[in-house]
């Protein structure tokens, strides 16, 4: 099975090579985990270093305020094969039939279905899940979430979704149903000890993997995240 890189130092070996081509991601974490810089560093090397092409779109932030913050990384080269766009770029993309209102979840779908009509691509982020919803009416959770991942694994295209959590909460998606659609669950965790918050992460689920269910001190040193064993952490 053919598999995209996360680039995170000692995890590909750990996930058989990587993440399956094709499928979907959910990130996810409470504020503060580094969901955003972790998505966009896995689309930047896979685009940097490993020659693919990748769409990244930000639903809270501007284009210009998340390239600065990026860029505080070390994340910073341009490169025509990595498009970030947001809310406004989406809302002037969308070409439709003006007497039929969207909402966001259904804007996000014609704007990458017509993209794709135009240019290929090898990676998306959406980047949150929770503005996604929060900006659109949605009557049948359930049934709408459930479109609009059947509608991305349509495309074939490797998905990653970013979905915030709240403390104290132990469901990885708003609505429940999230964590059954997605393929894979890749769970950032903040953890204190002693007077330090540190960052965790650990695969919950990952379809067509062979990986093991611990949780891993994680860093990101210069412009690339690591992780290590807990052994390694003690000495």
């Amino acid at each position: 099975m053919e598999r995209i890189k996360t680039y995170i130092e000692r995890m590909d070996e750990r996930l058989e090579g990587g993440i399956p081509k094709g499928t979907i991601s959910l990130i996810c974490g409470v504020a503060g985990c580094m969901k955003s810089s972790l998505a966009y560093s896995i689309l930047y090397k896979n685009v940097v270093e490993g020659n693919l092409k990748g769409l990244y779109i930000t639903l809270e932030q501007e284009v210009k305020g998340f390239k600065k913050q990026m860029e505080t990384l070390g994340l910073v080269e341009e490169s025509e094969k990595l498009a970030i766009v947001d809310h406004k770029t989406i809302d002037k993309g969308v070409r439709v039939d003006t007497r039929f209102e969207l909402n966001l979840i259904k804007k996000v779908k014609y704007y990458v279905d017509d993209l794709l009509k135009r240019e290929d691509y090898d990676l998306i982020a959406i980047d949150p899940l929770n503005a996604l919803y929060s900006l659109t009416t949605i009557k049948n959770p359930r049934r709408e979430v459930h479109h609009f991942f059947e509608g991305l694994r349509e495309t074939g295209i490797t998905c990653f979704l970013i979905s915030e959590m709240y403390q104290g909460d132990n469901r990885f998606g708003k609505y429940g149903v999230e964590e059954f659609l997605a393929d894979a669950i890749i769970h950032l965790d903040l953890r204190r000890e002693r007077d330090i918050l540190e960052r965790y992460l650990g695969i919950v689920k990952m379809r067509y993997t062979n990986h093991n269910l611990q949780y891993f001190p994680l860093f990101y040193n210069k412009d690339k995240f690591i992780i290590y064993t807990k052994e390694e952490i003690e000495l």
